[in-house]
């Protein structure tokens, strides 16, 4: 039977979860022998996202890219994060701001699959296109 990356994700969040420093680094170092022995090291990566969104997930952690045309002031930040904690009923944000010159002003969020396009250039489009129809 073939375990999947997800399987492999889930069982490394059971080994880890509420554990000390010391035990997880024992326990990745013993997983990371099973992904090899299993000829799964090729699929670490994948692996690691994948612990990385269920270990979200379950304890209320929501990543987010937000884009710029400029960095970001910590107050605007804040403002994000709490947007974010109320829409997603988050426990934790965790925000990487991420400057794109070519946007003229606004900004863009990015959690999971989901965008929130406040840019200006979103704003003009979806203008011209409520104009347009």
């Amino acid at each position: 039977m073939k375990i999947t990356v997800q399987q492999y994700a889930k069982t490394l969040l059971e080994l880890t979860d509420r554990k000390t420093e010391q035990a997880v680094s024992d326990v990745v170092k013993k997983f990371a022998e099973v992904l090899k022995k299993d000829g799964q090291i090729k699929n670490a990566g994948k692996i690691m996202e994948k612990f990385s969104e269920i270990y979200n997930a379950k304890h209320g952690i929501v990543e987010a890219n937000v884009i710029s045309s400029r960095e970001l002031s910590r107050d605007k930040i804040q403002q994000v994060e709490n947007f974010i904690k109320e829409k997603y009923s988050a426990k934790e944000v965790i925000v990487k701001n991420i400057v794109d010159e070519k946007i003229k002003g606004g900004i863009i969020i990015k959690v999971g699959d989901e965008v929130l396009d406040g840019s200006v250039g979103g704003q003009l489009k979806r203008l011209r296109k409520n104009l347009v129809s």
